[in-house]
């Protein structure tokens, strides 16, 4: 790592460290401000170091969660089924990336059909327990998620290329987790029963973008790490 990519990588993680820690006292306008301009940050930041397929796939998965955000954060009232559309088109480029990652058609195989089955089970799942609640929301979103922890699973089997990437992805699903809960709560199952569930679903601190700014640092810098350790 030259002196120049240091410096500005140093920066970066520098300006995201301070953005996640004023996220978690700002209110109101300042709030949003903070937290969209945390995931801009990461997705510029990816954009400098663009050399191969592979982190061009993480820009773009970067990008689209640019605009999740958008739809999530910045625009009232939020817009959950185009934010999740974008998340998903996130988690399939991440996918991708780890697919041409692999090393052999067997590998490539067994993600492929891993990925498949598993999505198809979260669906049935999904249909089984919300029953009539059941909507394209609730669908797309465990759709989602299913395929960021499969994500997570392949990231870690490939983790001697980029350590950073994995922990990003699993900072990220904890992130979702407790956003996912809360929704859970607000809009088809009741958890207030259930301590854990409750506390999850209304913390008394940001507890989403205590892991999501770090996971969009980490995922951003994965590119950059990985870029080092191929030279």
């Amino acid at each position: 790592m030259n002196r120049k990519t240091l410096l500005i990588t140093g920066l970066f993680i520098t300006i995201e460290i301070i953005l996640g820690i004023l996220i978690q006292f700002s209110h109101q306008t300042l709030h949003i401000v903070l937290c969209y301009s945390s995931v801009v940050l990461a997705c510029v930041f990816s954009f400098v170091f663009i050399t191969k397929k592979d982190f061009f796939l993480t820009q773009l998965g970067l990008l689209f969660t640019v605009f999740a955000d958008l739809f999530l954060v910045v625009i009232t009232p939020m817009l959950q089924i185009p934010a999740m559309i974008c998340f998903t088109i996130t988690q399939m480029c991440y996918f991708l990336r780890l697919y041409l990652n692999e090393n052999s058609k067997k590998e490539k195989l067994i993600h492929i059909i891993t990925r498949i089955t598993t999505s198809i089970l979260i669906i049935i799942i999904t249909i089984i327990v919300l029953k009539e609640k059941t909507d394209f929301l609730s669908i797309i979103s465990t759709f989602y998620y299913a395929n960021l922890l499969i994500n997570i699973i392949f990231a870690f089997r490939k983790s001697s290329k980029s350590i950073l990437f994995p922990i990003g992805l699993l900072l990220f699903s904890l992130c979702d987790l407790q956003i996912g809960i809360k929704i859970l709560n607000d809009s088809y199952i009741n958890v207030s029963n259930n301590i854990i569930l409750e506390f999850l679903s209304d913390p008394p601190f940001n507890f989403a973008w205590l892991f999501y700014v770090p996971s969009q640092t980490l995922i951003a810098l994965s590119v950059i790490n990985n870029k080092t350790s191929t030279n």
